[in-house]
């Protein structure tokens, strides 16, 4: 018994010296991170590949995302409480000295204990499960938002897409207005044409001008857009985009089906519905006592006044438990619970609305394109150009007007360049469809 008094006080005073030189340290202690996925303060400078398109530049997107950096270390954070949860409470010891009572087996010279609470039974692990259900709803959280960031780096893509297309367009068009510009000069010389198709070719050249004007500032304004999804410094060079082949998802009803079933925002709901159920499980127990067992020894000196004393040491077990007095406080974390149960149904009913109409108004968006694409490649773009080349020989020789020429060279770019924005419309709406079926 005295051994065992010892090994507690030197083990309560071990506790006590440690906490002390811990509280006493200049410094925290240091949590180790792995470096590898930290993303840095201020955006970093980092090379991408010259034939990066779309899908690999949203893949660098996730990459180098603080915020999505921050969802999944919050997922990791929260993870962390499920083995808190689980685990016991500390035990408690106990040694008292002093003047103690003397019973007729002798003087106590001390009493030492030791007790540990354990909770009503299904309490620790209904916390557990809720804590590991909110951090399954925030990594459901982080793949969510990994859709939509790589959504806004393949629709700005497009748009880097647009500008770039457009200006190789527009300057081709200024060369054929050069060409143009040539003929209606010898036109003039021969005098078979007047000084109003001179202005009128030199004013049609400045609306190119233009047009190239505006279409610099939009593949700027689409690098911008692109650097910032990327963590990028402001101005860093990125791959000129290239003709990128676009494949439609064709079954509509899979794709509603996998939205309502398997979108991480879906995901997310469902698991804080099962958050919230396990929260009500646990408070559906506090209304059971939680026991503490202890175990508890007295030291007992030989030398006690009644001639039976015999010095034997005295063990002896004790059970407590808390009493539940107060219910309304537990009957409030039952409606606590209830209302949060309702209050996510609801928003996972919503969501599951919301992707349909995306998932919906994506696929008819993208299949539109398409069809309008098909046209605009295989007849009207071809038929336009072969008009402006006949109009334009015809011209030359005298049999046709220089108004005929300009509309005609004007349906030709026009057509060019709706081609090129239903391609971008193409690639947005397959963007969005993905995103919204969860398909990455």
């Amino acid at each position: 018994m005295k051994a065992l008094l010892l090994a507690l006080w030197a083990a309560v005073l071990t506790t006590a010296c440690s906490s002390n030189s811990t509280n006493g340290s200049k410094s925290a202690p240091v949590v180790e991170v792995d470096s590898s996925r930290t993303i840095p303060a201020e955006p970093k400078a980092y090379s991408i590949p010259r034939q990066a398109g779309p899908e690999t530049l949203a893949a660098m997107a996730i990459r180098h995302n603080p915020r999505l950096q921050a969802l999944r270390h919050r997922a990791q954070r929260l993870n962390e409480k499920v083995p808190q949860a689980l685990a016991l409470p500390d035990p408690n010891a106990s040694l008292a000295l002093g003047k103690l009572p003397e019973t007729a087996a002798g003087q106590v010279d001390a009493v030492v204990g030791v007790s540990q609470k354990i909770p009503y039974p299904g309490k620790r692990k209904s916390a557990a499960l809720a804590a590991r259900s909110e951090a399954l709803a925030i990594q459901a959280d982080a793949n969510a938002y990994a859709l939509k960031l790589s959504e806004q780096v393949r629709s700005a893509w497009w748009d880097y897409y647009l500008a770039t297309v457009t200006i190789r367009i527009s300057q081709e068009s200024r060369e054929l207005l050069q060409v143009a510009e040539e003929t209606v000069e010898a036109q003039v010389a021969a005098s078979q044409s007047g000084q109003a198709d001179q202005l009128r070719v030199a004013n049609e050249i400045t609306k190119v001008d233009r047009d190239l004007a505006q279409a610099r500032r939009l593949m700027q304004t689409a690098q911008a857009r692109l650097n910032s999804l990327l963590n990028r410094p402001v101005g860093s060079a990125l791959p000129a985009p290239s003709n990128r082949s676009v494949k439609t998802p064709s079954n509509l009803e899979n794709l509603l089906a996998r939205a309502e079933a398997n979108h991480p925002e879906v995901i997310s709901a469902s698991n804080k519905i099962a958050a919230f159920k396990h929260r009500l499980q646990r408070a559906k127990l506090e209304k059971y006592p939680d026991f503490t067992f202890g175990l508890q020894g007295a030291a007992v000196a030989s030398n006690g006044i009644a001639p039976s004393a015999n010095g034997r040491d005295q063990i002896f077990g004790t059970l407590g438990f808390n009493i539940p007095l107060w219910q309304e406080p537990r009957r409030a974390m039952i409606r606590e619970a209830n209302a949060g149960i309702a209050e996510t149904q609801a928003l996972l009913g919503s969501t599951r609305a919301d992707l349909r109409y995306r998932v919906e108004d994506a696929y008819f968006r993208a299949k539109t394109a398409r069809e309008v694409s098909e046209l605009f490649k295989g007849r009207l773009i071809p038929d336009a150009k072969q008009a402006y080349e006949v109009t334009l020989s015809s011209y030359a020789a005298g049999e046709d007007t220089f108004t005929n020429v300009i509309d005609t060279w004007r349906q030709w770019l026009t057509y060019q360049l709706q081609f090129a924005q239903n391609r971008a419309q193409l690639g947005k709406a397959v963007s969005t469809l993905n995103s919204a079926a969860g398909i990455q």
